[in-house]
């Protein structure tokens, strides 16, 4: 009797402390981040972000690795201020055209980020992830990572 007391006693315990746990996930605001959210988010995680705007005045984060490589944050799917999307992007201009071919074997063995060609030829690297509804920070924080962990690869497929 006093064994079956002892584990109820401890699954009781661990039960209690599962939503004290969930509990220390930061959400992400229901309608998404804004694009100050997005500075304070890089800024905690030691990047040093700018804010930037594209040739037709859309604005986006930018900030840079330790390797020196730069990336963007681009959000999407905005009303209000606030984005439920965003996507992670290098972009590199090459003195040759990476090719069809070469950017294609990059999304066929490749997961997680795709590789899109611009209009001269040059690769931009791309990682979409949604942040709302029920996004937290912390997952945020593994999409980022998973984006910069290909960074040595991006960089050695196209002989950078």
């Amino acid at each position: 009797m006093k064994r079956v007391l002892a584990a109820v006693a401890a699954s009781l315990a661990i039960a209690a402390l599962a939503p004290a746990n969930a509990a220390e996930a930061r959400p992400i605001p229901e309608a998404g981040l804004s694009i100050e959210d997005v500075i304070a988010f890089l800024k905690a995680e030691g990047f040093d972000p700018k804010v930037e705007k594209g040739d037709d005045g859309t604005r986006y984060v930018q900030a840079q690795a330790a390797s020196g490589v730069k990336f963007e944050v681009d959000l999407y799917d905005c009303a209000e201020g606030r984005c439920r999307a965003v996507q992670f992007i290098s972009s590199f201009d090459l003195e040759q055209p990476l090719g069809l071919e070469k950017a294609n074997d990059w999304n066929r063995t490749k997961r997680y980020v795709r590789v899109y060609l611009d209009n001269a030829g040059d690769p931009i690297f791309a990682y979409d992830a949604n942040v709302s509804p029920g996004g937290t920070f912390e997952a945020l924080r593994d999409d980022l990572d998973v984006f910069l962990q290909f960074l040595p690869e991006m960089l050695q497929h196209i002989g950078w």
